[in-house]
């Protein structure tokens, strides 16, 4: 028996945009939404999900006439779990960032892979990075912030939760939650998709579905890449290694460690042969997974630099 919400032709979406103190995009971003929703625009409302304490994004939903949901509660994972609790009952929510476009046809196409792959708890689209004019080409070259595009209906066994519809009353009967635990730190998609799976649920994809992210200027250079690289390797560390006894936690930190090692080794030795030889993309590729390395070895002995820090 499938896991799936009963749905019809009058099926309401939740389209919830994530936001913390960008209410400078807000405006665009809403338009964008509402001028690609396609069909599925018919049985759409959209709400601004607001995790600053200060309700800094209150006034653009009400100038905007869309939703408006409070979560104070810091991190990523609670405002995500905040737009599946708005959600009402049989509701499908779409999840955005604050820093993207949709594109035409980007819910319709979410929705007809829903519809069309036996009714999945998650179906993901594609979220495209745009560099600016001028950025150096050796991080365009490395493949920081890209992400692969699935093919339509490819069952796939990870989560990025930029560009999605879930199925909320599915989730919720299944137990899911996006673990608000983990406060600034990222990683809450890569669990939410991994209790999705473990649960017996599935995550499919939808290429069609696309969103764009304009890089920002200050987000293009390569000590901001190389922090959030690290970062991210500490927070792949911590997420995997901190289930199970005390002794399961210590032997997996010792498993990363190692691991974390041997590829920060290895990698540096091939970058330095790779940029002797002057191949900048292979050079500039062998740096990000040093990078990552590094950030691994790091979680691996505790320390923990939030992805989302704020000031």
């Amino acid at each position: 028996m499938s896991n799936a919400s009963p749905r019809g032709e009058d099926r309401s979406i939740l389209v919830a945009v994530t936001t913390f103190r960008r209410t400078e995009l807000l405006p665009a971003l809403v338009a964008a939404i509402r001028a690609g929703a396609g069909e599925s625009g018919q049985h759409m409302r959209i709400a601004l999900v607001d995790n600053d304490p200060e309700r800094s994004a209150e006034t653009s939903a009400a100038e905007l006439g869309v939703d408006y949901v409070a979560e104070s509660t810091p991190g990523i994972a609670a405002a995500r779990q905040a737009a599946l609790d708005a959600a009402s009952d049989g509701e499908l929510v779409a999840m955005v960032d604050d820093d993207v476009l949709p594109q035409p046809g980007w819910l319709d196409a979410l929705v007809d892979v829903w519809e069309d792959t036996g009714h999945p708890a998650v179906v993901m689209g594609y979220v495209e990075y745009v560099w600016p004019e001028g950025t150096d080409p050796w991080v365009v070259a490395g493949g920081f912030m890209r992400r692969r595009r699935r093919r339509t209906g490819q069952r796939l066994d990870a989560l990025a939760t930029g560009n999605v519809l879930i199925d909320a009353s599915q989730v919720a009967r299944l137990g899911i939650r996006f673990d608000t635990s983990l406060g600034l730190a990222g990683g809450e998609d890569m669990l939410f998709g991994r209790s999705v799976l473990a649960a017996g649920a599935s995550i499919v994809a939808s290429a069609d579905s696309v969103v764009r992210d304009e890089v920002p200027v200050e987000r293009t250079t390569r000590e901001f890449v190389r922090r959030r690289t690290i970062s991210q390797g500490q927070m792949r560390t911590r997420l995997l290694t901190r289930d199970g006894s005390l002794v399961r936690q210590l032997a997996l930190r010792a498993m990363h460690l190692v691991g974390g090692i041997v590829r920060l080794v290895v990698f540096s030795c091939r970058g330095l042969v790779a940029r002797w030889r002057g191949r900048t993309e292979e050079e500039a590729v062998l740096r990000r997974r040093t990078w990552f390395a590094q950030g691994r070895i790091l979680g691996a002995v505790g320390r923990i630099t939030p992805e989302y820090a704020r000031t």
